[in-house]
Formats: C-alpha cells, sequence, structure tokens
C-alpha cells in the first residue's frame, strides 16, 4: 500500500498591523500639515498683493508749496520696469464751460477742468498717467480721453505736441514715437476736462501711473 503526503496548507500572510501603516507614513503626515499651512500662506500673500495692487493706497501729499513728489518704479510692459520721477502740482479746479471739442454732457452731469503743472527731466516717461478727482466720500471720477462725443488727450499728464518718450511697447514703439514731436520741457501745466454728476462737491484731486501709490492733491476751499 503506497502512502501520499499530503502537502501542508498554504499558509497566508501575517495581516498587518494597524501600527505598522502609521509607523511606514509617520513622517509624511507629519509634514502634511507643515506644507498645508505653506500652500495657504502663499496663496493668501498672493490674493494679498493683488488685492493691494488694484486700489489707491499709498497717498503722496503735497508740501506746503502745494507740489507732490512722486518717486516710483512701475511696469513698462515688457519685463521690465521704468522709474517715475516728477513733481504735480494742483493749480485749480473750476467748472469748465469751454467744453472739448463734440462734447455733449448728459443731463444731470457738468464738466469740471483740472489745471496741473508739472516737472520732470525730459526723458522720464510720463505718457501712462491717469487722473480723477473724487468728493468728501470718496467716490472716484475718472478723466475719460474718448467719451460723450469727444476725444481728449490719451496722455493727460504731459503735453499733447511734446509728450516725451514713450514706454518699450516692442514693434509698436516706432509707431508711438513722433519723430517730429518737440522735447518735452522741464515744466509744463495741462488741464484735463473730468464729467461728473450736478451737485458734486471736489474734494481733491488724485494722479497715478501705476497702483497702488497716487499724488494726491487737496482742493483748497
Amino acid at each position: 500500500m503506497t502512502t501520499q503526503t499530503v502537502p501542508p496548507a498554504p499558509t497566508s500572510a501575517a495581516p498587518a498591523t494597524p501600527g505598522s501603516w502609521w509607523r511606514r507614513n509617520r513622517w509624511a503626515l507629519v509634514a502634511l500639515p507643515v506644507a498645508l499651512a505653506l500652500a495657504l500662506v502663499a496663496a493668501g500673500d498672493r490674493v494679498r498683493t493683488l488685492w493691494w495692487e488694484q486700489d489707491l493706497r499709498q497717498p503722496v501729499t503735497a508740501e506746503a508749496d502745494g507740489t507732490a513728489e512722486l518717486h516710483q518704479r512701475v511696469y513698462d510692459g515688457s519685463g521690465g520696469t521704468l522709474p517715475v520721477d516728477v513733481r504735480v502740482r494742483l493749480d485749480g479746479v473750476a467748472d469748465e464751460t469751454d467744453l472739448p471739442e463734440d462734447m455733449e454732457l448728459p443731463a444731470g452731469t457738468r464738466a469740471v477742468r483740472v489745471d496741473l503743472t508739472l516737472s520732470a527731466d525730459p526723458d522720464v516717461v510720463l505718457t501712462g498717467c491717469s487722473v480723477a478727482v473724487r468728493d468728501a466720500a470718496g467716490t472716484r471720477y475718472d478723466y475719460v480721453a474718448s467719451g460723450w462725443g469727444a476725444l481728449q488727450s490719451p496722455t493727460p499728464c504731459v503735453p499733447e505736441d511734446a509728450p516725451g518718450p514713450w514706454p518699450p511697447v516692442g514693434d509698436l514703439e516706432d509707431a508711438l514715437t513722433d519723430p517730429d514731436a518737440l522735447p518735452r520741457p522741464a515744466t509744463w501745466s495741462v488741464s484735463p476736462v473730468v464729467v461728473v454728476p450736478e451737485g458734486v462737491q471736489i474734494a481733491d484731486v488724485v494722479v497715478w501711473w501705476q497702483k497702488p501709490r497716487y499724488v494726491l492733491l487737496e482742493v483748497s476751499r
């Protein structure tokens, strides 16, 4: 009689104990809260920076002589920066009856003329400025170059016939640069016209090249 040896039944691997997974991954688990906190801080910093730069938050006020000095580096649109070094004085704000050509004011509005005197080195790029007036509550009314049927200068802070240099804009640079343009003087005056609702009392004028920094000029009573 022959006998057969029955092979032993295969044994299954011992189940992993609950503590083994935690031991293998303990360092990743320790690092996870730190990585999450760093990601949240970085995201919050980007949001805060974008939010901060979307409005006028850093005023440069006028000295006793009524002139404000702005010194700032602004993006030039081609990955670099340009210096803005300029002195700005408010000479006055008054209702404008001699409207720009073809301007037709909507009912319930009026036009105000903002008289400014600026000084800067003729080589400083100043074409990209913005001008606005504000009431006592801080409501802002921006200068609009093309509106209400009129076409005003797109560069309200520099002389239209002598704006000075333009920022680098690649292939468009030659098109923007007028070889026959006069050199910008060291000191000049401009008078942009801003449309505001009737009854608005102008409290100050703001001028800026890149937010959040701006020139704040109070209107004398």
